[in-house]
């Protein structure tokens, strides 16, 4: 085996099992959430894909806030009106016809 390719071999780890096993020894301070970076896999259908891509286009954004302000939008939704409610809200948006949610929604009195 030649030089170069000996040197690339990574090394292993030379400390002790309870090094690894150990809780480390900073302090566990709470963070703020909203600025701690948190890796999004979303799986999702084409559909969907595409009315992100066309928010994504028409808002400006980056696509993790539009994904956080819907997260925010269905949670603060679903405890405001309530489970029923939102049930009955969630199948009105699927039947994805703007004018009937417009009506829908004017039924609110928002």
């Amino acid at each position: 085996m030649s030089k170069d390719k000996k040197d690339k071999i990574p090394r292993l780890f030379d400390g002790s099992v309870d090094e690894l096993t150990k809780p480390s020894k900073k302090k566990a301070g709470r963070e703020d959430l909203k600025k701690v970076k948190k890796q999004k896999t979303l799986y999702i259908s084409l559909d969907v894909n595409r009315k992100l891509i066309e928010l994504y286009g028409d808002e400006g954004r980056r696509q993790s806030i539009i994904v956080e302000d819907s997260v925010n939008l269905y949670y603060y939704l679903k405890k405001a009106i309530g489970e029923k409610n939102f049930d009955e809200l969630m199948s009105a948006v699927r039947r994805e016809d703007p004018e009937f949610l417009r009506e829908y929604i004017s039924k609110f009195k928002l």
